[in-house]
Order: C-alpha cells, then sequence, then structure tokens
C-alpha cells in the first residue's frame, strides 16, 4: 500500500509539467504589496469559451498545490470531477503571518484579518473578473492553515462551498469558536456545503487531537441536510505525504459525488425503487442539480440513461417509453437511441408500422461500422414481421366476415 500511494504522488507531480500553470502578481492593498499566485488552468480552456469552472484556492503554491491540480485532472479526466482552476498562494515566507492567530480566543491575528480578506475581497474578484468561474468555490489548507480556512465559516453567507482541512493545528478555543458560529444556520440557505477534514495521531499533540475530536462530534452533531461532513482519521499512513495523497481524492470523492455518473450504490439506494416517470425526473434533477452546484453545464450522459433503460421499459407495460425517446432526442438528437426508445414504445403498443418508422429512423443515424448495427437491424426484421402476421390475420378475419355475409 506504501509504494501505491508513493506512486500516486509521483505520477500527480510529474503530470503538471503538461499542465498549463501560469503565474500572475497581484497588487494587494490589504497586504500593502504584491503577492504571486500560481495558476492552473484545465484542458480545454483556451477552447471552451462557455465553460464555466468550479475554483480551489490552495493555501500554498507548492506540493500541496500539486497534488491537488495532480487529482483534478484525474478525477476530471474519469468525468468524476468538473474541470477546475486551481490557484495557489505564495506563502514561503509569510505562511505563519498571513494564518496566525490569537491562542487565548483563536481569533484572527491583524495580519490574519488582512489575508483572510485578501482571498475574500481581492483574490476571488480577481479570479472572477479574468477567468471563466463557476460559483463553486472550494479553499484547502494544512496546520494552521485548516484552522485558519474554517473562520470563513462565521460569515452569514460562506463564500466557500467546501473546505478541506489537512491535519488541522487546532487551538484550545477552536472548539467554541466554531460553535459560535452556529452553523445549523446553513441549513437555510440555498446552497451546498462540504467539510473534509483528515488527521493521524502520529502528526497532532495529544491536546489538538483532543479539540479535533471535540470539533468532529460539535459538528456530526448538526441536522443541516445542505451540510456535509466528514472527519477522516488515516491511522495507517505510512507518511505525512501519503495521508495527503489519500486526503484529496477522499475529499473529491465527497464534494463532487452528485457529479459523477450513477453508481451502483445511488441506484440501489434511490432510483430502483421508482416508477418509470420518477426515474426520468430523477435523471432530469440530477443534471439541473449539476449546473446549480458547480456551474457546469453538462449534458445527460447516455450512461445514466441506460442506468434507468429497463425500469422504463419493464414496469407500467413500457408507457413511458415515448417520454424517455422524446428526452433523448432533446439531449442527443444524432443517437438513435431517442428513436429506438420510440420505436419499442410503438413496439410494445402493437402500433407496427410506427415503429418500423422509428427503428428505420434509428438505423439510418447509426454508423455502419458500429458492431451493433447489425443486431440492431433484427427490431425493423421483426416489426416486419409482427406487420406481415397482423395483416395476414386482419386477412383472414376479412375473409370469414365475406363467408359469413355470404
Amino acid at each position: 500500500m506504501k509504494q501505491v500511494y508513493l506512486f500516486l504522488i509521483l505520477l500527480i507531480s510529474t503530470s503538471l509539467f503538461s499542465q498549463k500553470v501560469v503565474t500572475q502578481k497581484i497588487n494587494s492593498k490589504e497586504l500593502g504589496k504584491d503577492r504571486n499566485v500560481k495558476i492552473y488552468l484545465p484542458k480545454g480552456y483556451d477552447i471552451d469559451e462557455t465553460t464555466n469552472y468550479p475554483l480551489a484556492i490552495v493555501l500554498g503554491d507548492e506540493y500541496l498545490f500539486d497534488l491537488y491540480v495532480g487529482n483534478a485532472k484525474l478525477y476530471a479526466n474519469v468525468d468524476k470531477a468538473p474541470r477546475q482552476i486551481v490557484v495557489g498562494i505564495d506563502m514561503k515566507n509569510t505562511y505563519g503571518k498571513d494564518v496566525s492567530i490569537i491562542p487565548a480566543n483563536n481569533a484572527l491575528t491583524s495580519s490574519g484579518v488582512h489575508f483572510f480578506n485578501f482571498i475574500k475581497h481581492e483574490l476571488i474578484p480577481f479570479m472572477e473578473g479574468n477567468f471563466k468561474t463557476s460559483p463553486f468555490m472550494t479553499i484547502v489548507g494544512e496546520g494552521k492553515g485548516a484552522n485558519f480556512i474554517t473562520h470563513y465559516l462565521k460569515d452569514e453567507q460562506p463564500i466557500f462551498n467546501s473546505y478541506i482541512c489537512i491535519t488541522p493545528d487546532f487551538p484550545q478555543f477552536a472548539p467554541a469558536i466554531i460553535e459560535s458560529y452556529s452553523l445549523n444556520r446553513l441549513g437555510s440557505i440555498d446552497n451546498t456545503y462540504f467539510l473534509y477534514t483528515s488527521n493521524n495521531k502520529k502528526y497532532i499533540n495529544h491536546k489538538q487531537y483532543d479539540y479535533f475530536s471535540e470539533i468532529r462530534t460539535l459538528l456530526t452533531s448538526f441536522d443541516a441536510k445542505n451540510l456535509n461532513i466528514t472527519f477522516d482519521e488515516f491511522e495507517n499512513s505510512p507518511s505525512y505525504l501519503a495521508m495527503i495523497g489519500e486526503t484529496i481524492p477522499r475529499a473529491f470523492t465527497k464534494m463532487f459525488s452528485l457529479y459523477s455518473k450513477i453508481t451502483k450504490e445511488e441506484y440501489e439506494t434511490n432510483v430502483k425503487d421508482l416508477a418509470p416517470l420518477d426515474a426520468i425526473k430523477y435523471v432530469e434533477k440530477k443534471y439541473l442539480d449539476i449546473q446549480y452546484l458547480y456551474g457546469s453545464n453538462l449534458n445527460v450522459r447516455l450512461d445514466d440513461i441506460f442506468v434507468i433503460e429497463d425500469i422504463v421499459i419493464d414496469r407500467q407495460d413500457g408507457d413511458y417509453l415515448r417520454v424517455l425517446g422524446d428526452f433523448v432526442m432533446i439531449k442527443y438528437p444524432d443517437s438513435h437511441m431517442g428513436d429506438f426508445y420510440i420505436g419499442k414504445y410503438y413496439e410494445l403498443g402493437k402500433d407496427y408500422e410506427k415503429a418500423d418508422f422509428y427503428y428505420k429512423a434509428a438505423y439510418g443515424k447509426m454508423d455502419p461500422s458500429n458492431p451493433n448495427a447489425d443486431a440492431f437491424y433484427e427490431n425493423i426484421k421483426r416489426v416486419n414481421d409482427l406487420m406481415g402476421s397482423k395483416k395476414e390475420e386482419n386477412n383472414n378475419e376479412e375473409e370469414i366476415i365475406e363467408e359469413e355475409d355470404k
């Protein structure tokens, strides 16, 4: 397992050489001087003029930035997360000052307040004004930085959707301060929030672990459906870097769970017992929610259509196949699947002439090299045989009626 994590970290780090990363100098009134940031722009950013991308801000522009970007690329490549813009803030000589707190009450120092405002009032507006960002935003920190980013939760409407806190260095009064934020209030806000926190006893002292445990007990007791909280402990991580290597993908799995295709677990929990029309509505709503939360105008995946296919075909005599077919034809007008579903609808209704029309329309959209083309043609042959049988039955009935009339 240790070798797997080290290989993954190496793979992520080396993959960055092929990415577009630019350095930008931001003039900051809050900080009283310029601050450099490193900006990762995802594949296709310069070509795609219509897509907006979730924004992630990483406290630091070195290995944590590299690990986040590497995971962002990997998850986007396998369609488990939207492509993201990632910003790493240069904190090489200022980290302790930027994220500093007053130990007596966990409040930010004057320097911490300025850095807090730099991110909120200068960096984010700069990114929104100059890059194609969506409303979904993530902030990532470790140690003292992980404690620092929890201060954004005190805002009446937190600006970040997702908080990744790696081995947070919580001081004595952090639990009381976080409790004072009354995070249950987030349940009344029309948005979704994720708090992912990781830890390992080997990398923090006993008091910090006690504070971590106290905060975990506090936060996991909240009853706000739009506040998704995870506290992970990596007791078997072979190294601190390996723990970070585990933390980021686990956090991605949580905060981008809606974005992924319908999983087996999602199907078993939410889909399998639905009526046909409800199953179609579930898929439609899933993609509307994806667009609303992540700002990603993602077309419905055909894989998710196939997930509900049997439900629509087998239940209620296939009465909603026409609805499914129309839905697919709107989303994929060049695909044969919409015509196929409508053809199946008419075949089950024994209207074989219309079934033949739609099956032929579907077959005409298929690439002749498609290995399923010949098998698909069997639909046309079958309804033609059924039309022939029906015509023969009608002729026999007419002959019987004529004999009776005689």
